[in-house]
């Protein structure tokens, strides 16, 4: 291999480990350490390495290499350099001993050649290695300190080169060395953090992009900046500066091998990124401030928002006992209190973060702030335990909550575009609660510049789509989704009607709260505390001339009756219930007071779903199912061969997590003549399911077996979500 190939193998992996993994620890020093030594042997050919790193005032032999050209087959030698290898793992010298000592103590690189001049000390290396050396490369891990050393011997025979070493192989080692360096120090001191600027200097170089160092270099479109805001610059760590064309722009980003940005700045803002240039940190934050002067920003990367300083400011003074009780009346206006600023903060990070939902839990020693990320909660702030009431009063302020009521839950919505100067139009729902250590809030995020994905995006098989393509053309009956909050009914239902939705047909909705603003569809906002009501909503529909009804959820005897007049009297309702398969979804709507004769008579569809994170497709493992993996996918579908799991290494696609996005399951149970009989039967759920199957139903877990089969996630993340069925 070339050793210009290094900046593609060693230098991106290496980059990817400084720049995206936010806190490397002690224990990744082995990895990177196996990391450069593999690739260095790899790139520059070399017969024997020794990675050496200083330990207090003696040096520590760390990774060996040696090539199997040096036993050329023989075992009794292969197991002397085996046994001389682990032998000097063991081994420590003290710092200023020898060429490496000497390496270290000056910093300085040191090249030897079988020259005459040399020839005694590459003669004396041979003694002590046990073959001839013909080539030797020394080079400091250096930083502001030097932290050790990498050492190489002997260039392949088969490298063409004699066995030498050359002048460009010590560049190429020096720079890896420099690489290794900064991320070692890293890891073994938090408090070392490279310089932004030398930073964007190191990146720049790595990957062969433009560096910016003043704005003056680059042409700005200040339209194009406003049109995308600041909330979406800031979350994607992407700042576009000039429209290429319609559909494509120039940007300036910190970290251009955050793959996951750019692929979510180009989903939310429909321009693709042609040309990417790097800026430090520090700029990229200055040109925040200039260009959306009222917004308090920071770099990416850092802790977005300022929520740290915020939260070290409260801690710090409930600590010393500081913190008190803060009065209502003192939690009104944006600037009389940290704890106001520490609620903005909260929200505003979470936004950013991508958090689908914000829980604030008070423990018994502690305040807890967690996000849900992708499915999964997160945790982010603990704060003194102190905080609690004040911040559930903030909060219940903001969503016009009794602020006197700690004893019974409530629900409220927060329209956070009247609490915040930044562009970052959201909704948030709100709902509290009384725990054993306290008030709990958990605050679900509604972004308005979210659009609904087409049908096609959601997951569905061919096979379903084209079933429930044709369900939601019906001229009237009920469609009913049924799932557990958070599994993307709602993004289904609008997906839907967003397909259907032409000036010919009427269309209104119920909704609480109202997740997304579509065009063309009338919608309505539910609130109780005045009456309105599911029930009442639709009451005043069937006196509107509607086409297709969408109801948010049929959660009582009232609206459940309602919703099958409607549907029985040639209106097409959607609706949603919390059940966990489509056939006992049957049962639930009976047990609300409807006759099964009702329900068959108006039923079109049930859809269950879920959502399954997807698996990275950039660093997914493959492999071959066996055992009881294989046995799950032969009973679910007839097949076995093969899938795929997590890296558990990940990459910058997925941010080293092995998994990127979600993918949608679902269990699509249309009626039939079958299940019309075994409806007003009133046969048990599982009659109903096995009826369901005859006709033509993919169990929610065939689907999820479907998607593994298909590459799209993992087995383990399959029957985390779905066990399998026991009627299969």
């Amino acid at each position: 291999m070339a050793s210009s190939n290094l900046a593609s193998t060693l230098r991106r992996s290496l980059l990817i480990k400084v720049i995206s993994k936010p806190a490397p620890s002690r224990e990744d020093v082995a990895s990177v350490i196996e990391l450069t030594a593999s690739k260095v042997v790899e790139a520059l050919q070399a017969q024997s390495m020794t990675f050496y790193l200083v330990e207090g005032n003696e040096i520590a032999f760390k990774q060996i290499y040696y090539s199997p050209t040096l036993w050329a087959g023989d075992p009794v030698k292969e197991k002397k350099f085996q046994e001389t290898a682990a032998k000097l793992l063991t081994l420590k010298v003290p710092v200023g001993k020898g060429i490496v000592g000497k390496v270290i103590e000056t910093g300085e690189p040191v090249f030897f050649r079988n020259t005459e001049s040399q020839a005694p000390f590459m003669q004396s290396m041979a003694k002590t290695t046990g073959f001839e050396v013909r080539s030797m490369l020394t080079v400091p891990l250096k930083t502001t300190i030097t932290l050790g050393a990498i050492q190489l011997l002997n260039k392949e025979l088969a490298a063409g080169t004699d066995g030498e070493f050359t002048e460009k192989d010590l560049e190429v080692l020096k720079e890896v060395a420099e690489y290794s360096a900064t991320l070692i120090h890293r890891m073994v001191d938090p408090k070392f953090v490279p310089n932004a600027d030398d930073t964007a200097r190191f990146v720049s170089k790595l990957t062969d992009l433009p560096l910016i160092t003043k704005p003056e270099e680059i042409e700005i479109d200040d339209k194009l900046i406003e049109i995308t805001g600041d909330a979406v610059i800031r979350r994607e760590g992407v700042f576009p500066h000039k429209r290429l064309s319609p559909s494509s722009v120039a940007v300036l980003m910190t970290n251009p091998l955050d793959y996951a940005k750019r692929e979510s700045f180009t989903t939310t803002t429909d321009m693709s990124i042609e040309e990417v240039s790097v800026v430090s940190a520090t700029l990229f934050e200055a040109m925040l401030k200039k260009y959306f002067k009222d917004a308090k920003t920071t770099a990416p990367g850092s802790d977005d928002v300022d929520i740290g300083s915020v939260a070290e400011v409260i801690s710090t003074a409930y600590s010393e006992g500081a913190g008190g009780e803060i009065r209502a009346e003192d939690l009104e206006s944006e600037d009389s209190a940290p704890i106001v600023q520490l609620a903005n903060r909260i929200i505003e990070d979470a936004y950013i973060s991508g958090a689908s939902d914000i829980h604030i839990e008070p423990m018994e020693k502690d305040l807890l702030v967690r996000y849900r990320i992708d499915g999964l909660c997160q945790e982010k702030l603990r704060l003194p335990k102190q905080v609690t009431n004040s911040l559930t009063t903030r909060l219940k302020i903001m969503c016009n909550l009794d602020i006197s009521e700690r004893r019974l839950p409530q629900d409220g919505r927060i329209v956070f575009k009247k609490y915040t100067k930044k562009n970052i139009d959201i909704d948030l729902r709100v709902a509290t609660g009384p725990m054993k250590d306290g008030e709990k809030v958990v605050m679900r995020i509604l972004d308005k510049q979210k659009s609904t994905l087409p049908l096609t995006a959601l997951g569905f098989s061919e096979e379903n789509l084209a079933k429930y393509r044709e369900c939601i053309r019906q001229p009237y009956g009920m469609i009913l989704h049924c799932g557990p909050t958070g599994s993307g009914k709602s993004m289904t239902l609008y997906s839907a009607l967003g397909e259907v939705n032409t000036p010919d047909v009427n269309i209104q909705t119920a909704e609480d709260p109202i997740e997304y603003t579509l065009a063309g569809i009338n919608q309505m906002q539910m609130n109780r505390q005045i009456g309105l009501t599911f029930a009442r909503a639709l009451r005043c529909y069937l006196r509107m001339d509607p086409d297709i009804i969408l109801v948010g959820e049929i959660r009582d005897e009232e609206t459940a009756g309602i919703a099958v007049e409607a549907a029985l009297t040639g209106h097409l309702l959607v609706s949603t219930l919390h059940t966990n398969d489509a056939p006992s979804t049957v049962a639930r709507i009976g047990e609300m007071g409807v006759e099964p004769f009702n329900i068959s008579a108006s039923l079109v569809c049930v859809c269950a779903q879920r959502l399954l994170r997807r698996v990275c497709k950039n660093c997914k493992v493959p492999y071959e199912a066996q055992g009881r993996e294989k046995q799950i996918l032969e009973k679910a579908l007839g097949w076995s061969g093969q899938i795929f799991k997590a890296n558990p290494q990940g990459c910058p696609t997925c941010n080293g997590t092995g998994y990127k996005g979600r993918v949608g399951i679902h269990e699509l149970m249309t009626n039939s003549e079958e299940l019309t009989e075994g409806i007003n039967k009133e046969i048990e759920v599982a009659g109903l399911k096995r009826i369901a199957m005859k006709t033509g139903m993919k169990t929610l877990h065939q689907d999820s077996m479907l998607k593994v089969k298909m590459g799209l996630t993992t087995i383990e993340e399959a029957l985390a979500n779905v066990p399998p069925d026991l009627i299969l």
